[in-house]
Formats: C-alpha cells, sequence, structure tokens
C-alpha cells in the first residue's frame, strides 16, 4: 500500500512539473509580456496565469518591469506603453522599470486610446454614489503625462443618471459619448447621449421604445448618430 502512495505521488508531483505553459508577445520592440499559465491537474477545465513584463535596456538586455503585472500592455507610441497593474493603470517609458500612474489616482476609471496615444481618466464630481454620476471629470492624458482635455460633462436634464461612470462610446476621432438614463429606475429608461463638441455640451436621445438593455448597445446607437460607434 505504501509502495502505490509513493507512486501515486511521484506521479502526480511529475505531472505537476510538466502542467505550465509558457507565452511571450511583444506589444513593443523594447517590451516583453510573458504569460505562465497553470494548467489544473487531471485535464480539469480552468487554471490560472500569472503575468510579468519586461523592458529591453541597452538594446540587448531584458530586465523584469517592477510591477505587479495583470497582462495587458497596449502601445501608447514608440517610447511609451500602457500597463494594467495591481495598482492600476500605468504608463510605462522606455528603459523604466516602474510605471506612472496614468491617471494620478487608482480611483480615476481609465480608457486606453491606443490610435491617440493617450489614456482618457474619468473622474465623478457628482451624483448620488460614488460611482453614480451625473457629472463626470473627462481628461485626456498624453503618453508623456500631459493633459490634453479637459473637461466637465453633466447629465442633459435634472432626474438623469449616467449610466456608467465613464465614456460608453468613442467614434473614428477618438471622441467620447456618454450614456444617459431615467435617475427613475422603476420607469422607461429614455435613454440618451451627451457628448463634447467644441468646448459645448450636446445630447441626442433615443427612440422611446429602446429598451433598456440596449441603452449601452453600440449597434443600436450607430444608426441613431449617422457614424461608426465602438465600445468604450
Amino acid at each position: 500500500m505504501n509502495a502505490r502512495i509513493a507512486a501515486l505521488l511521484l506521479a502526480a508531483a511529475l505531472g505537476t512539473g510538466g502542467c505550465t505553459e509558457v507565452t511571450e508577445n511583444q506589444p513593443l520592440p523594447w517590451l516583453k509580456v510573458k504569460k505562465t499559465f497553470h494548467k489544473p491537474i487531471g485535464g480539469f477545465a480552468g487554471g490560472t496565469a500569472d503575468f510579468e513584463y519586461y523592458t529591453k535596456r541597452f538594446g540587448f538586455w531584458w530586465v523584469k518591469v517592477d510591477e505587479t503585472a495583470t497582462g495587458t500592455a497596449i502601445a501608447l507610441d514608440a517610447g511609451h506603453a500602457a500597463v494594467s497593474t495591481s495598482q492600476g493603470l500605468k504608463i510605462l517609458e522606455r528603459g523604466e522599470e516602474h510605471g506612472t500612474l496614468a491617471c494620478g489616482t487608482p480611483r480615476s476609471a481609465p480608457a486606453v486610446i491606443a490610435q491617440a496615444g493617450a489614456v482618457d481618466c474619468f473622474d465623478v464630481i457628482a451624483g448620488p454614489a460614488s460611482a453614480v454620476a451625473t457629472q463626470i471629470r473627462w481628461r485626456r492624458i498624453s503618453a508623456r503625462g500631459e493633459a490634453l482635455v479637459i473637461e466637465k460633462v453633466s447629465v442633459e436634464n435634472p432626474g438623469r443618471l449616467f449610466a456608467r461612470a465613464m465614456a460608453s462610446f468613442y467614434d473614428a476621432g477618438h471622441q467620447p459619448y456618454f450614456v444617459t438614463i431615467n435617475a427613475d429606475l422603476s420607469a422607461a429608461p429614455q435613454c440618451a447621449l451627451v457628448w463634447i463638441a467644441g468646448g459645448e455640451s450636446r445630447s441626442l436621445a433615443a427612440p422611446e421604445n429602446l429598451p433598456r438593455g440596449r441603452c449601452s448597445d453600440v449597434d443600436a446607437w450607430t444608426p441613431i448618430v449617422k457614424r461608426a460607434l465602438r465600445k468604450a
């Protein structure tokens, strides 16, 4: 019996040693993301993944970035990337081993606008709860940490709420759009879009029969605004 138990333990140990899968990708020539996937023993579904970021120093030497990585790294320009960490989204500069919080605080909700080489940061500045907004501060931060845009976005009328405390959609010009709904959640949602154009707030109501479940559906809004939109 003891010999059989020992054999089973040995087999389990050998199986554990072979149950990891390592993959790497390079969003930039100087930045590498290493993913180690730990497969469950016995062929069961699931598993866990660990991530590490590496930056290239002196053109050839890979150095581990001193951040607790959570897996997403997006190029902003040739020398900067937005990387997700346990402390929040950070901007990593080429050759550096530490990132800088993209929005300056982990309390802001970030959205990476890769095509614009920037990060949008959203903060609730008015509303009935910390994550339920009637007014949002929107900041667009460049890869170098410069504030390109700072605007306050408000619901179009009293008795309204933002569906989420950040942008819901973007158009091809990287303009953010915010979905608003009726603050009376027991009534019809009366969905609308709010955005800033030329420093002024604009709004557009959806048809009255648009159900609550489609207020944040990009396919529902594209024909209404008559331009291509994408989810934030």
